[in-house]
């Protein structure tokens, strides 16, 4: 044998390259071992389950069922065509399409996901080579739309959160308890789904009649800040969630910023209380506007003479601008700031910011123009927060709508309890404040919200709103209505916002304050009642995706046929689906016009 160092360095080279090839097959074996087999059998039941989502009185609105996925290793399959044959039936998918892809495939591949369990075992009960049944989750929100916008939803694979309370709380759900190590924690909520079902009923119904760009509905609990009922609109089905724009998905409570209007004018007037800044029949002259320079200030009518009383009753801009002069600027920017304006309530992380300018910023129009709600902007949620501070006791309560964490057997893990801060509203500022208010709804702006068998207190807003860079514009409209019930001791607070109304009617008083004395209609019973009543089934809130085509093709690439068909049916264009699987192709590409033709989707 020939040991020269020629060949002695051939040797060495043709070693290396053999452990270098058993190496790396050594480390594909290994990871087929341990990491792809965890993979499928993470999938096969080792899976965490994740928690559900209640209401206060234990209505599921978010829970996690079986599900079925077939998949395939081409290389185990002997014969493509008879496995193809025999389990076509079963997923509705063309044999010859189902043996091209085990033909064509040379890794494991998902075939059809979310099949029922029934219809799995019947497949897996023919022992097919290659043939394998992954046991998955299915996340279902059986009320549909029901407070869709709050507790949000997850993607097909329901241990990736998308939106909501399924995200905030999401490490919570999906985090196994001591009780037992299958099972994620399930989230109670403040929440109670009768008032929700009946806040939704009202607002969404007005919603569709107005034609308004968006609605947000919102009650909560005065003194503990939890969060009965809290509406967005659009609204959508989180249960198919991609039928619907990105756009209705979002929760306005906690998103949409505006300016407040004239129900500011009742937070100026409770620190013209609390200061005894004002006389009890102190009268203000409205001769139906105040001009300050060449800026004129209108009001909705010539008012005369009127007292504080008058002025919210009839929501008078001269008359509150007037009695808000008696305000130290120092002093108005304070209680602003403890009434939490330009900041977040605390109620969701993703909360929007309102604006406050800061006091070396303010010119002599600021308070002009801040008492009637311009300038100044807010959420729904932090105007809530806000008003109950008026009437509880001069507490401001940091919102909630979580009230605790339970294991699968009902054990508290966690109980959430919301921060005080004192605002110093005394009680006999609230006293005068609230009997002003209750006058508001029974002979003021806000008497659509009368109810003779049960006092509301409440004050009514309407305010044009701003186009950035061209001011006020006629014809753009924000309806709101803030209310208390009931008004000797208040328990509840609420508001009715409607953003861009279309039609005559665009007025608090005219558009929200109905809605709400229909809603408080409704649920009056169920306030006196309380949390006694547990069996409860609620109708499923079936929303439907807005009409009207788009004019661009949608990117469906990657989507199941069912997330496809979705998609599409709604636009109301020809489309034809070929194959079955997951979509890798179509034609017209993703953002062209579709120009009417036909829309061919392929799949695999």
């Amino acid at each position: 044998m020939d040991y020269s160092p020629l060949n002695r360095k051939r040797f060495t080279i043709l070693f290396i390259l053999l452990c270098v090839f058993f190496s790396g097959l050594l480390v594909r074996v290994g990871y087929l071992v341990f990491f792809n087999d965890r993979e499928i059998a993470f999938k096969n039941g080792e899976r965490i389950l994740r928690g559900a989502i209640y209401d206060r009185r234990g209505i599921e609105l978010a829970l996690s069922i079986d599900s079925s996925t077939i998949g395939i290793y081409p290389g185990n399959v002997y014969d493509p065509n008879f496995t193809a044959v025999q389990i076509s039936p079963y997923l509705d998918i063309p044999p010859e399409k189902i043996e091209s892809l085990i033909r064509e495939k040379s890794r494991y591949f998902l075939l059809k996901r979310e099949i029922d369990d029934t219809t799995a075992s019947r497949i897996m009960e023919m022992a097919l080579p290659g043939v394998r049944r992954e046991r998955e989750f299915k996340r279902v929100y059986p009320h549909g739309s029901l407070a869709a916008s709050l507790v949000g939803f997850t993607g097909m694979d329901d241990d990736k959160a998308l939106s909501g309370l399924e995200y905030y709380y999401n490490q919570e759900l999906m985090t196994p308890t001591e009780a037992d190590s299958t099972r994620g924690a399930n989230v109670h909520l403040t929440l109670d789904g009768l008032i929700q079902f009946k806040l939704e009923k009202a607002l969404g119904k007005r919603f569709e009649e107005t034609g308004a760009k968006r609605a947000v509905g919102l009650l909560m609990e005065i003194h503990t800040g939890r969060i009965l009922a809290m509406a967005s609109f659009p609204s959508f089905d989180p249960n198919r969630y991609s039928s619907f724009e990105e756009y209705s998905h979002t929760n306005w409570a906690i998103r949409h910023v505006y300016e407040p209007g004239s129900t500011m004018k009742i937070f100026l007037a409770s620190i013209l209380l609390n200061e005894n800044l004002i006389h009890p029949n102190e009268k203000f002259d409205c001769p139906g506007y105040v001009d300050y320079g060449k800026t004129r200030i209108k009001c909705t009518h010539v008012h005369g003479k009127v007292n504080l009383e008058e002025i919210l009753q009839y929501s008078c801009n001269a008359g509150i601008i007037k009695a808000a002069a008696k305000i130290p600027n120092d002093v108005l920017y304070e209680y602003m700031k403890r009434f939490r304006f330009g900041d977040r309530s605390g109620l969701l992380p993703n909360e929007s910011v309102g604006y406050m300018p800061i006091l070396n910023k303010w010119t002599p129009t600021t308070p002009m123009f801040m008492a009637i709600g311009q300038g100044i902007s807010v959420t729904p949620i932090q105007l809530v927060a806000s008003a109950a501070s008026i009437v509880n006791g001069g507490r401001f309560i940091t919102p909630r709508v979580v009230s605790h964490i339970t294991d699968s057997y009902g054990e508290v893990l966690h109980e959430f309890q919301s921060e005080e801060t004192p605002v110093g509203i005394k009680e006999y500022s609230t006293e005068r404040l609230l009997k002003a208010m209750t006058r508001v709804v029974q002979a003021g702006t806000g008497k659509n919200a009368y109810i003779q068998e049960y006092s509301i207190a409440g004050k009514t807003g309407t305010g044009q709103k701003a186009v950035s860079g061209r001011g006020y514009q006629d014809g753009l409209w924000s309806a709101s209505f803030l209310g208390f019930f009931p008004a000797d001791k208040p328990k509840v607070v609420g508001l009715i916002l409607f953003d861009e109304p279309r039609g005559d009617s665009h007025t608090g008083g005219g558009l929200a304050a109905p809605v709400f004395r229909e809603v408080v209609e409704n649920i009056i019973p169920i306030i006196e009642q309380g949390e006694r009543t547990v069996n409860v089934n609620l109708p499923k809130l079936d929303r439907k995706p807005l009409s009207g085509k788009s004019e661009r093709v949608p990117d469906l690439i990657g989507r199941s046929k069912r997330e496809v068909v979705e998609l599409l049916a709604p636009l109301g264009v020809p489309y034809k689906l070929h194959g079955s699987g997951f979509c890798y192709e179509q034609d017209p590409a993703p953002g062209s016009s579709y120009e009417e033709k036909r829309i061919n989707v392929f799949f695999q």
